[in-house]
């Protein structure tokens, strides 16, 4: 139970706002008695330690840009290095285009024609000249956006930015081979019956090329028994269920006309003509 309360003067009041400072303040420090005076050797200390910290950082901000005109120099050198480079590429590649053109005349010049329509053919199937035709091309491409990637592994588990893999590339592949193509270039990369379709890291490689999405495979042959085949195949039918469900990029059409570059002559290292 509460006491009655305590009157307050208006005196208190007046006190308790003019004069802030509560009394028991100054009591406690009479009772300490005078601060110790500052020592001689403060300030100076200070101003050492305030130079010792200014001189540490202009040493690290001269370490730190002392090498950049050299990184400068060692990226531009670089940079020019990649340029002669592709520049020695364009012209061997146009050199290596016209020999075989004057190797193909001279071809058709000597060998029988029975001879020279079984060696085209045998190049075709090889993939070592280019191929022109009517085909399917098949497009897959990774989904905008999404919150989750799906557990789907290819040759290495995938991280969290991919949902398309080298087992999806192979497998429409591999279809449009069973459906009847002559000729199957991926991004540009023929295949050859030696190609390698493999995924490293966020990569997908094709004989060590990387390829980015859109994945477009171009294949040439019969383009009506491709696209018929194809369509009711469980591979565009799993294609078209990931494209709702994930909403990745599918689709799939007929053209008149395809060219499919060569690919790089190879030469085996262990394989030798029968006799």
């Amino acid at each position: 139970m509460t006491g009655a309360p305590r009157f307050v003067s208006p005196q208190q009041l007046l006190d308790l706002v003019a004069d802030t400072l509560d009394p028991g303040y100054a009591a406690a420090a009479a009772r300490r008695g005078p601060q110790p005076a500052t020592r001689w050797y403060d300030r100076p200390a200070v101003g050492i330690g305030c130079l010792l910290i200014g001189f540490v950082l202009v040493v690290a901000y001269v370490h730190t840009h002392r090498g950049a005109p050299e990184a400068a120099k060692l990226r531009d050198s670089l940079v020019a290095r990649v340029r002669t480079a592709e520049a020695t590429t364009d012209r061997l590649t146009g050199q290596l285009d016209a020999d075989e053109a004057r190797l193909s005349r001279l071809r058709k010049a000597v060998l029988p024609s029975d001879l020279e329509r079984r060696l085209t053919a045998d190049q075709l199937a090889a993939g070592t000249v280019a191929a022109t035709g009517p085909g399917l091309t098949v497009t897959l491409d990774e989904p905008s956006s999404r919150s989750a990637p799906p557990a789907r592994g290819g040759t290495v588990p995938i991280t969290a930015t991919n949902i398309l893999t080298d087992r999806d590339i192979r497998s429409v592949v591999n279809q449009l081979w069973a459906e009847g193509a002559e000729a199957i270039a991926v991004n540009d990369v023929r295949l050859t019956p030696t190609s390698a379709i493999r995924f490293a890291g966020e990569a997908v490689l094709i004989d060590f090329r990387h390829i980015t999405p859109p994945y477009v495979i171009a294949a040439v042959g019969n383009a009506d028994d491709l696209a018929t085949g194809f369509a009711a195949s469980a591979v565009a039918s799993r294609y078209q269920t990931l494209k709702g469900v994930d909403g990745i990029g599918f689709s799939f059409g007929e053209s008149s006309r395809l060219t499919l570059p060569a690919a790089p002559p190879l030469s085996p290292r262990y394989a030798k003509a029968g006799r």
